[in-house]
Formats: structure tokens, sequence, C-alpha cells
């Protein structure tokens, strides 16, 4: 196979060189020669040269000045440098610039035949490794831009998806609280179960694509972790107590109380775990154990050691086939397809929660039986005080040590959760499976200090066990603790039951031996019926504030509003940040809900601005007191948070805003301005008594973007329209005339700036059209403002004129199509 043709660059005043190498080198080469530097720098940048011969030994200054021009402008790719020189100086001098050979003359072919076949074969790997290299290097830089990309994509379409999420979740949660029929009610919870699953599905996506993009970020803080977990099992007890399946929960006394680490992170993948156990369990139980898998000191953290907690959630559900196992941590699959019709869900939870854990310093893994079950596996690195102490609750108690002890539950592993307990107080547990078996026990002349009785049993139940012991005469007055469901309590007010207090499921060691002592050393005799506690006053009357809403999109005002309504505020409201500084300059304010993203002044912008106000208060009278600011905001993004924070901004509240949200924010801030509040209650706080009117603010709503539809259909849904009037035929004329105001002025102001190659003003201008029509029900005219919001946000113009020409054709079919209607002829605007 013959050697590729090389190109030798040949610098010095001695043609014959040039003639003896051409000569050794036959066809392999094609030589040229240079008398002088600049010659020899013209040839290395006409023709890429891979080989360049200096002969020192005949032009000594031109070949050590052509040296020193290659190593400050080195053409690329740089070739290699063989020098002739006749003095050790001379050769030093040459090395010293870059040379790869030097050597005397006269020049032995065969030898410099071979030196040159070798250098090239270094310098063609050599060259390899460069090209792959920038390959990298761009591939790399490309993934950069990427991510990049994605993380902003992510922004924008978690804003856009949550937006009308927002509206759709808080008006049904609005909705269900007022008067309505059996029927309807039910189709509701429909709708508010299907949206917040659709929330659920975006959340998890958005958490995918943050992860595949880099920008997931862990948060490490001190936490108390068996607050965490038991708080975690108490979340998901309803879910499980509905199929009457048992929720157990043990952990390793060896994990200290406080350890450093991402609470939220860790939730979030038990939480999934748990959720998949419950949904794939028809009966039995899931039992989740958390053990200290190992410790270590941290690295660089002599005070601090680290330890690696190894969790497990078993269920007794339909278990997985040995080769579906693989495929269960892969995005967007499940391990069989009937299961993922059967169940529902994305495939997403177990990819998310495995790369979660991963990024925690551990890893995830599961073992399954087909009909028996599968428990899930996964570890995490935390932190810990190197003298870390065990809780309170573990190990020999002195109250309770050396007391007899019965526990009833059919269920194995809850009796055998609750003996070990027992057993490691110091207790002398008996367990029984049944009613009946404790019956037997106790007939059998076993005395007992204290039974825990689980309420729901096969055959017979807890209270009614309880009963049966107390007409035994030797447990007459034994004291009976019931085990009950999260959110329900023992009915014991028929029975003659000494005892203190129920405790609920999942049972947690320190409230478990809290019952234990109040049941065994302050026993009450049946507890008083239970009466429903008053209703609290209003929020508004506990902390009377005045309320200012900012958000530019009338949905958004609205579900704020009607939600702080609710719990007794007449909110104000703004638009965007400069009208909120408007707002604030006339009368001060004590809490402000502060949306991010707004035109002419955003959020954090008029955060500062009032933070910067309140530093000069004796100019700014209203600005004196204590103002909260509180973020609303749909984005997802991680840093979201610290951005609001960092502007000065209070707290940070997600879209979609829920009831319960806003009352946590008010109650968890209003104490700190109350002071202030109470004594500037000139301002009384009234109850809304009726449904506030739509607003010509309120027109600019969000919709969803979809496809142009059929010309077939009306330009009007009327069934929307009608829900926006509530059927009243004066507010439907009204907001006709409303609409058809607006459009004709926001068309006018598209066209003008077309003409003036605005493209900003047309995107936001065709926005609030479209969401206006939308709103109303324009169903063929709303996809025509969305093309031009499209192209507005695009930068080009192209076709905007042609848009334009259709939006204002369909405006007349609107305008006819009204007119036609029995009532609703209003006279279109002027032209």
């Amino acid at each position: 196979m013959s050697q590729p043709t090389s190109h030798i660059l040949v610098v010095g005043g001695e043609p014959a060189l040039a003639t003896t190498l051409s000569a050794a080198l036959q066809s392999e080469a094609v030589l040229r020669l240079a008398r002088d530097a600049g010659e020899g720098m013209k040839f290395l940048f006409e023709q890429p040269m891979d080989y360049v011969v200096v002969d020192l030994e005949s032009s000594r200054d031109e070949g050590l000045k052509f040296l020193k021009q290659l190593q400050e402008s080195p053409p690329i790719p740089a070739p290699l440098v063989h020098v002739f020189a006749a003095n050790a100086e001379d050769k030093l001098q040459a090395y010293d610039l870059g040379a790869l050979e030097c050597a005397s003359k006269p020049v032995d072919p065969k030898l410099f035949q071979a030196r040159l076949r070798a250098s090239l074969r270094t310098k063609k790997k050599f060259d390899g490794m460069i090209s792959e290299q920038r390959e990298l290097i761009s591939a790399r830089l490309a993934a950069e831009s990427s991510a990049r990309a994605k993380s902003e994509f992510l922004a924008a379409m978690s804003h856009e998806i949550r937006t009308p999420m927002n509206g759709v979740i808080a008006m049904v949660g609005l909705l269900m609280e007022t008067p309505l029929t059996t029927e309807q009610r039910g189709y509701l919870e429909t709708i508010h179960s299907s949206s917040e699953a659709l929330l659920a599905i975006i959340n998890d996506i958005l958490d995918f694509s943050k992860i595949e993009a880099g920008k997931m970020e862990l948060s490490a803080h001190n936490f108390d972790f068996r607050a965490r977990i038991e708080e975690t099992m108490d979340l998901l007890s309803a879910k499980a107590n509905e199929k009457l399946l048992d929720l157990i929960c043990r952990i390793d006394p060896a994990i200290p109380t406080t350890v450093e680490g991402d609470s939220l992170r860790i939730r979030q993948v038990l939480v999934n775990l748990l959720s998949n156990a419950i949904k794939f369990t028809e009966k039995g139980d899931i039992f989740v154990q958390i053990q200290l898998a190992a410790a270590q000191a941290a690295t660089e953290l002599p005070e601090r050691k680290q330890l690696q907690l190894h969790f497990a959630v078993r269920d007794s559900g339909i278990g997985i086939k040995p080769d579906k196992l693989a495929k269960l941590f892969k995005p967007f699959q499940q391990a069989e397809q009937s299961t993922a019709r059967h169940y529902g869900g994305t495939g997403l939870g177990l990819a998310i929660s495995k790369r979660l854990v991963e990024m925690m310093g551990g890893k995830m893994w599961a073992e399954s039986v087909p009909g028996e079950g599968s428990t899930f596996h996964f570890t995490v690195n935390v932190l810990a005080d190197a003298n870390a102490k065990a809780p309170a609750a573990i190990g020999r108690q002195t109250k309770v040590a050396d007391l007899k002890i019965l526990i009833v539950d059919d269920n194995a592993t809850v009796r055998q959760m609750l003996s070990e307990q027992a057993l490691q107080w110091g207790m002398i547990p008996t367990a029984a499976s049944s009613a009946d078996e404790a019956i037997q026990i106790i007939r059998g002349d076993e005395q007992f200090d204290i039974a825990i009785v689980d309420v729901q049993m096969p055959d017979k139940d807890g209270v009614t066990l309880a009963a049966e012991i107390h007409k035994i005469s030797s447990a007459a007055m034994l004291p009976v603790v019931f085990l009950t469901p999260l959110g329900t309590r023992a009915e014991g007010n028929e029975t003659q039951i000494a005892f203190a207090h129920g405790i609920t499921k999942p049972v947690k060691p320190a409230q478990f031996l809290s019952a234990i002592e109040r049941a065994l050393f302050s026993p009450k005799k049946v507890e008083a019926p239970v009466v429903a506690p008053k209703a609290d006053l209003p929020l508004a009357e506990r902390f009377p504030l005045r309320i200012l809403l900012v958000d530019d999109n009338s949905i958004n005002q609205k579900v704020a509003a009607r939600i702080v309504q609710q719990l007794g505020y007449k909110p104000d409201l703004a638009g965007n940040g400069k009208l909120a500084l408007d707002a604030i300059d006339k009368q001060h304010y004590n809490l402000v809900f502060m949306d991010m993203m707004m035109p002419e002044m955003d959020g954090l912008e008029a955060t500062r601005e009032i933070r910067e106000r309140q530093k000069n208060s004796g100019a700014n009278p209203n600005y004196a007191s204590r103002i909260l600011i509180v973020a609303m905001t749909a984005h997802a993004m991680v840093a979201d948070r610290e951005k609001c924070l960092a502007a000065g901004m209070d707290d940070y509240l997600a879209k979609p805003i829920r009831p319960n949200d806003v009352r946590g924010i008010i109650e968890k801030w209003a104490p700190q301005v109350q002071p202030a509040a109470n004594s500037a209650a000139a301002a009384k706080i009234e109850t809304p008594k009726s449904e506030p009117q739509i607003s010509k603010s309120e027109l600019a709503a969000a919709t969803a973007q979809a496809p142009a539809p059929s010309t077939n259909e009306p330009p009007v849904d009327m069934s929307r329209f009608n829900d926006m009037s509530a059927g009243d035929t004066a507010m439907s004329r009204e907001l006709i005339d409303m609409f058809y105001k607006q459009t004709a002025q926001q068309l006018n102001d598209i066209e003008r700036a077309i003409r003036g190659n605005d493209a900003s003003t047309v995107g936001h201008v065709a926005h609030s059209c479209k969401g206006a029509s939308a709103t109303l029900g324009m169903t063929r005219f709303s996809p025509i403002m969305l093309q031009l919001e499209k192209l507005g946000k695009s930068g080009a113009l192209n076709g905007a004129e042609k848009l334009c020409v259709e939006a204002r054709n369909e405006f007349k079919v609107i305008q006819k199509f009204f007119m036609a209607q029995p009532g609703l002829d209003v006279p279109p605007p002027a032209a």
C-alpha cells in the first residue's frame, strides 16, 4: 500500500539540499524551495506543509528569522520542523524556536527518509488528536448552547402552562365552595382531580427536563429526619386507608434526629415510591424501612460525619416480571403497556427519582416477585454532627419498663414493629392477630398493664373488642389505646373504656410512647363527645391588612382577588409594577402580592423600587411602615426564588394559586405587620356582599394555543360567551360593547406597529387581543391573533398585513353574528 504524498518546504540558500532530499524521497514527497524567511512564510500559508527543513548552515540569519516568524504566527495545522545546523549553539537556539530535531550535514538520504516517515506518523496521530479535541470542544459548546436554550424554554413553558392551570384549578376550587347539587359537585370533583393530575404530569416533565438540562439544584439544610419522614407518611396515609392498606414505617434508631441534606428531594422520591406502591396494591400493607447503611468522617469537616441511608419501600401488590425490571427507570416507559393503560402515569416518576437519588450520592434499584409484591431500594448521603445524640424515644424508658403490653392487630408487620418498639423501651409485649385470640389470652389469666388495639380488624373491630375485654373481671380497668387511620377516631362513647387518646397510623414512636404514658398515668374514662369547634373568626378580622394584587393577567387577577375576598379582605388591583407604585404612593399597603412577569415594569423591578423608597421614608410616608411583598409566578426554575428574595421580596407563591397557600402566607407573615395594621385601622376591611362585575381589564385572559378551527364553526362559541355573562342580557351587551371598542383600538395599534416594523408591539397587543377574544368564545378570531403574536415574538413580520386583513374580516363577521342574536344587536364601533 503506497504512502500518501507529503509536502515538504526547504528553507535555505543551497538548492543542492533540496535536490538531495528529493532524490532520497522520490515520489513520497513534493518539495518546494524558499531562499529566505519571507518567501518561506508565503509558501507556508499558500500550501499547508507537513514538514519544514531549515538549513542554518547555508543561510543562518534567514533560517533563524524564519523559525522566529513560524513560532509567532504558526499555520494550522502546524508543520514539523527539522533543522540542519553545524554548531551546538545554533542547535540549542533552533530547539528553543520549536525545532523537532537538529542534525548536521552531510545528509544521509536513507536515515533522513526513515526519520521523516517516523515523524509524519507521529504528526498524523497528533493532528488526529487535535482534530478530535476540536470536535469535542465544538460538541460541548453546542450541548451547552442547547442546554441554555432548553432552560429558557422551560421557564417560558412553565409560565405559559401554569397560568391557565391556575385559572382552572383555582376557579373550580372556588366554585366547589358554592351551593351545588350532588351531580354538579361530582362533575367539579372530576374536573378538579383531573386538573391536579395534569399539573402533576407537567411538574414531572419540567423536573425531568431541568435534570436533563443540568438546571436541577440540591438545597442542603439541617432538618429533623424523623419528622420529615413521618410527615410524608401522613401525607399518603389517607390514600392508603381508602384501599384499607396498612402503611408502616420503621426507622433505624441509630439515625440521628437532625441531619443535613435536601429534605424536599428525599421527600419527593419517597412520595413517588409510596404513591406507586399504593396504586399497585389492592390488599395487604406497604412497609417503609430506613436503615443506617454506613457512616464515615466527612472529608474536610472533622466535626461532621457522612451517613449513607438505605430506604426500602415494600408492597404486597401486583409485582413486576424479572425481564421488565430493567425498563422501570427509563423515562416515559412503564414495565407493562397493559399496566400503563390500567393505572395511568407518564413513566417519568421513577426516572426522575433515580436521577435525584444519584445527585444525592446514592443509587436506586428494585426487586420483585410477580403476584407477591415489589421492593424499591434507594440510598442517599447526608451529613450529621459527629457527636449527634439518638432521639429521646430510643432505648429503655424508665416509666414504662417492665410493664406488660398486649398488642392486637391483624397485620403481622404492624404487630412485629410495635412489639420490637415496646421491647426497645423495656416493656414485655404479647401479640395477638385477632380479637378472639386476644380474648383467649386475657381469659387465660394473663395480666396486662395496657392494651393497644387496632380499630379496623376483620370479623370484630377494635371498639367491640375493647368492650368485651372490659367485661372480663380481671381486665375491667385495663387501659386501651386505639390505633386509628389518620383522619378518623375510635367511637368509644358506647363502651366503658379507660383510655387516653387513640393514636393514628402510621404509628410514630414518640406519639406511641406518649399515648402509653397518658393512658397509664393520666387515665380518663370515656372521652366526652367531640364538640365541633366554633368557626374561626374570618382571617381579615384576625389580621386586618390592606392588600394590593399586582398582575397583568386578568384571569390571575380575578382568581387571586376572589381567594383574598373569601378570606374577608377587599383587595386593590394593579396591572403592572408602575401602577403598583402609583397605588402605594396614594395609600399604604401592608401586603403586596406581586407577579414577576409584567409589561412596562415587572415585579422584580417594582420590588427593588419599593425597597429603595423605603430607605427614604421621610419623603415617602406611605413606605414608612413594613410592606410585605410576596411573589406570584408560574415559573418553576430553582433560581426564581433566589431572584425574588434578592430583589427584596419576603416570600414566594407558586402558581396555580390555591386558597390554602394564600391563607398560609397571610397567617405566616401578618403577625409581623399586625401592630402597624391595627394602628392604621382607619381602613375598615369590608367583606364583599356580591359577585364583582367583570371589568375591562378582565377581558385579557390567556387561552390555550389551539390550531385555527374550521370556518364551518360559528364565529362565537355562545356557550362560552354565556358562561362569562351568566346569561344576563345586560351583561352580555356590556361585554360585546367592551369587546368592540377594545378590539377596534387593538387592531389599529397592530396595523400601526406593522407599518413601523415594531414587532415587539405587534406581539404584545396581539397577545392581549387573543386572550380577550378567546375568553369570550371568538373561536375563529383568536387563532388569527395567535399567529400575529407568534410573528411579533419572532421579530419577522412577513405576512402580518395579510393576517390583519383576515382579522378585520372576521371582526365584521362577529359583529353580524351578534346582530342576528335576539337582544344582542349592539351597534358596532364607528369605522
